[in-house]
């Protein structure tokens, strides 16, 4: 019969990690998605390789896990990420009190933190606001969302695995673990069979769920963007206080991010960004570096981030951790779905949900991604 069949629903970065996975376990995989690579969720996200500094006060177990996965990627996958570090600046005596409740929280979740001098962040970061009173800086670092996915999907395709962009799903049958799909470019309609389905769609997965007849709860989150045309910094720069709206920049080759807000949307394909959110993060970013105004705006995006639903939370409050979820409850025993999470953290997500594929298989297949280096992202890969 030979290995079993996994298709993979999604090619942003939590599916490109699961096919990763799956692939180096010695399953055959099939990773299905509507758009291109990258071309939801994760492709417009801030491109922060995050140290979990930034949740280590309130979601100490998120900050745990972006830092493992930090840590790892350097070894894992060094062409594809910009190892710059950040920086958390104060601006305000309310800045200088969140300080050591921030430090010590780093210290509790195993992320280093070192204080610098106003004058020495200000070497480093020449465009600061001058009026600084702190800096701390952390192992933050910056990655192209379509590249980073590609080296995992790069490196699943080695392994075997094959990769249909431009491929809606339009049905599931999850207890016949069916489903069918649409090729866009080609308008042809086909049935694939699976021994397993893996619905890793981001912001999209409790629509793919109910064509199973599944229920599943995501809260898509949705955020502004606005990326100007010149590089404003080297690192990471983020206001040292209690995540926010408009409280990060963050470099891109020669471009810098600004961002980012937060509100929930009914449909992440249907987001209207609101005018309100391009000034205020223009106006919060001139705090931070005071000439923010002399770039030009390149463009602005948003996108939904697919955030787990917590009772009493929500936007800022919700954990960025993840879960997994088999819906052998709901009917669909073929399919299992994974939500939340980062894309810093997509590795370590892929090995629990990998992890659960294969008990629910009865297969005996250690996760080898821990030390396995990835392609690079210009390796051949079939889609």
């Amino acid at each position: 019969m030979g290995a079993p069949q996994i298709i993979v629903i999604g090619a942003g970065s939590t599916g490109a990690a699961i096919a990763h996975d799956l692939a180096l376990r010695g399953l055959r995989v099939t990773v299905v998605e509507r758009g291109g690579v990258a071309s939801g969720a994760t492709g417009h996200n801030q491109a922060q390789l995050h140290s979990g500094a930034r949740y280590a006060v309130n979601d100490p177990e998120s900050a745990r896990e972006c830092i493992e996965e930090n840590l790892l990627l350097r070894r894992l996958m060094p062409e594809g990420l910009e190892l710059n570090d950040g920086l958390f600046v104060a601006l305000s005596e309310e800045h200088l009190a969140y300080r050591p409740v921030f430090l010590e929280a780093c210290v509790q979740c195993g992320i280093p933190a070192r204080e610098l001098s106003p004058a020495r962040a200000l070497e480093l970061e020449p465009r600061l606001n001058p009026r600084l009173l702190a800096a701390i800086q952390i192992p933050d670092g910056v990655f192209d969302p379509y590249r980073f996915c590609l080296s995992f999907l790069a490196t699943a395709h080695h392994n075997g695995a094959r990769i249909q962009t431009f491929t809606e799903v339009t049905g599931i049958d999850g207890d016949k673990r069916r489903v069918q799909v649409r090729n866009r470019r080609a308008g042809k309609v086909e049935t694939l069979g699976a021994d397993l389905i893996v619905n890793a769609a981001g912001p999209w997965a409790a629509k793919i769920a109910a064509m199973a007849g599944a229920p599943l709860e995501v809260e898509p989150s949705a955020g502004v963007m606005v990326t100007v045309n010149a590089r404003l910094c080297h690192k990471v720069i983020n206001l040292l206080a209690p995540p926010g709206d408009s409280d990060i920049i963050v470099p891109q080759r020669q471009t810098s991010i600004l961002g980012t807000t937060s509100w929930t949307v009914a449909d992440p394909d249907d987001i209207a960004i609101p005018p309100d959110h391009v000034a205020g993060i223009l106006a919060a970013a001139e705090q931070l570096i005071s000439d923010v105004r002399r770039a030009p705006v390149y463009g602005v995006m948003a996108a939904a981030r697919p955030l787990l639903v917590v009772p009493g939370a929500g936007g800022r409050t919700t954990t960025r951790g993840f879960a997994c979820f088999d819906h052998a409850k709901d009917g669909a025993d073929g399919l299992i779905s994974i939500v939340g999470g980062k894309t810093t953290t997509a590795r370590g997500m892929a090995e629990k949900l990998s992890d659960l594929v294969c008990a629910k298989l009865g297969l005996q297949a250690e996760c080898r991604t821990r030390t396995t280096p990835l392609l690079s992202y210009r390796a051949e890969m079939g889609t």
